[in-house]
């Protein structure tokens, strides 16, 4: 109150010096209100003016700011109280609004406000003095808490007892309920009995919202997936609670651990969600994925931050895929080390398959190699070296790629097979054109 009043003294204050301070002829109508605010422990105290030049309008704007400083001094004892109930309260369980969120409310409510006195002059322009009884107010106050305690159980009470209504229906209807209260500014001072616990209002709604969450179970069969590149998994989920006969549709997320939403969807009104889960979207190897409610679409908010939501992991294995391996030579031409640096081709790379021992599908590594014509007694053998490899699946060819020719010498045609080969290695080591032919006609990518 002390701060609404020292504000309109200011304005007092100044309009005095705006007349010409000492010199300035005194009105002797000028009420003493206007230059010693009134101090009256039985009221709230409100004072205003204007001075436009324009009377009529003056006056309006004068009754309204007088009607709001009303409200102002309510509202500042209101915070206060509430700040006190906050430290006394160990679960610091009461909202705190600010004193104007709180004045606004207050001053939609105010009645009961009567004119004391109103001051007019052309120099001064329109001042109005108003009060209210503070009995007058305790009166209206606890009409307004009585009204909402009421509405509040009357809302309630029908969601709370039936218990085929959805799980999450009476969560949203419990964070409504909650809400209202916040919006009140009486929020820490409605104590009732209510659903069997007796205290303030907008902590038994706090307590019974905590009950259905923490009554919620959440299951995914399987809970270790394991799913190949490429391919899907499926998967259900299913929530249930002993409060509620059916969930209801809950909007839920499966999150990764770097916080990607895989999936985002509802279960039915059994809360139930039957889904496959695409190894696209994942890393190869074990993902910890988090089943969670979404709290933001059930109607969350930050004021609910602290409650806690219950959540599942699983852990989905992204396997690579084994395809097998033909390997092709030429008759009569051994070369070296042949079946493991095939093998390193693939196995080296970070692919999504590995070559396994199996039939179908696999890679057909067919090497060819031819030698040069020897013109000249004492030159070197000359060989030149290339591989198609293909991709065979139930016994099709379903993607094929040729090499380039690679040729090299030898003091042998042994050496310079060995040598022609080592270089045609060398070029598909660095080329990944094929692999990801493969990859694609796999539909891995």
């Amino acid at each position: 109150m002390r701060k609404f009043a020292v504000l309109s003294i200011i304005s007092v204050f100044i309009l005095s010096c705006a007349t010409g301070g000492g010199s300035a002829k005194i009105d002797p109508n000028r009420p003493d209100w206007m230059d010693n605010y009134p101090v009256d422990d039985a009221y709230y105290i409100g004072i205003a003016g204007s001075n436009t030049g324009n009377e009529a309008e003056d006056r309006k704007i004068a009754e309204a700011g007088a009607r709001s400083n009303v409200a102002a001094s309510i509202s500042v004892e209101i915070h206060n109280e509430i700040v006190i109930l906050t430290k006394d309260d160990s679960d610091g369980n009461y909202s705190t609004s600010t004193v104007d969120e709180i004045t606004a409310v207050v001053e939609k409510s105010l009645s009961g406000v009567e004119t004391v006195d109103t001051y007019y002059s052309e120099e001064a322009g329109s001042w109005v003095y108003m009060r209210l009884s503070k009995s007058e107010w305790k009166r209206i106050k606890k009409e307004e808490m009585d009204a909402l305690i009421s509405r509040i159980k009357e809302f309630l009470t029908p969601v709370l007892n039936d218990f085929n209504r959805p799980l999450v229906t009476r969560i949203q209807e419990l964070i409504k309920a909650r809400n209202l209260i916040k919006e009140s500014p009486y929020s820490g001072f409605l104590k009732t009995i209510f659903n069997g616990e007796s205290g303030s209002l907008i902590d038994i709604i706090g307590n019974i919202l905590k009950q259905h969450l923490d009554s919620i179970y959440l299951s995914v069969k399987p809970e270790n997936i394991e799913v190949e590149t490429g391919q899907s998994a499926a998967f259900s989920i299913a929530m249930n609670s002993n409060i509620s006969s059916r969930i209801g549709n809950m909007p839920f997320s499966l999150v990764s651990e770097a916080g990607a939403n895989i999936i985002a969807s509802l279960t039915d009104q059994n809360g139930t969600f039957d889904s496959e889960i695409k190894s696209g979207e994942l890393m190869m190897g074990q993902n910890h994925i988090t089943l969670i409610i979404d709290r933001d679409k059930i109607g969350f908010d930050d004021s609910l931050k602290e409650m806690i939501l219950p959540e599942k992991v699983i852990i989905v294995d992204v396997q690579t895929v084994s395809i097998g391996l033909e390997l092709v030579t030429p008759d009569g031409i051994d070369l070296y080390g042949v079946d493991g640096t095939v093998k390193s081709l693939f196995s080296s790379r970070n692919l999504p398959f590995k070559v396994g021992p199996v039939d179908s599908p696999y890679i057909k590594f067919d090497i060819r190699i031819s030698d040069f014509p020897k013109y000249l007694e004492g030159a070197p053998d000359m060989a030149q070296a290339s591989a198609v490899i293909s991709l065979v699946k139930r016994g099709k060819t379903i993607y094929s790629y040729e090499s380039d020719q690679f040729k090299d010498g030898g003091l042998s045609p042994e050496q310079a097979h060995d040598r022609a080969f080592a270089k045609l290695v060398e070029a598909l080591e660095s080329n990944y054109e094929y692999v990801e032919g493969i990859v694609k006609a796999l539909s891995l990518n």
